[in-house]
């Protein structure tokens, strides 16, 4: 019985690490930067959350963005993808 593991890839967990930096950092300096600019401009915290805001959701799309495509490549090197798409049984015939 073989299972269908993926080998160990010691590059997914520096993946991994740099995508969450960049979902907790990221927001948390335009937030601060935007709190600069509230402080210089006596706004309120309007600048500290639109910046804070705008970049959390733009990290989080494009940490969605980026799953999906290394899912949709992985997807495609299963074995059982390869084999089928190569099988004479999966070419349409003209009975």
């Amino acid at each position: 019985m073989t299972q269908n593991r993926q080998p160990n890839n010691p590059q997914s967990a520096g993946d991994a690490l740099s995508i969450a930096f960049e979902l907790v950092a990221t927001p948390a300096l335009f937030a601060f930067f935007g709190w600069l600019i509230d402080r210089a401009l006596g706004t309120g915290p309007a600048f500290t959350l639109a910046l804070g805001l705008f970049t959390a959701v733009y990290a989080g799309w494009k940490a969605m963005r980026t799953y999906s495509a290394r899912m949709d490549i992985y997807d495609r090197n299963l074995p059982s993808r390869r084999v089928a798409s190569h099988s004479p049984n999966s070419e349409a015939t003209d009975g």
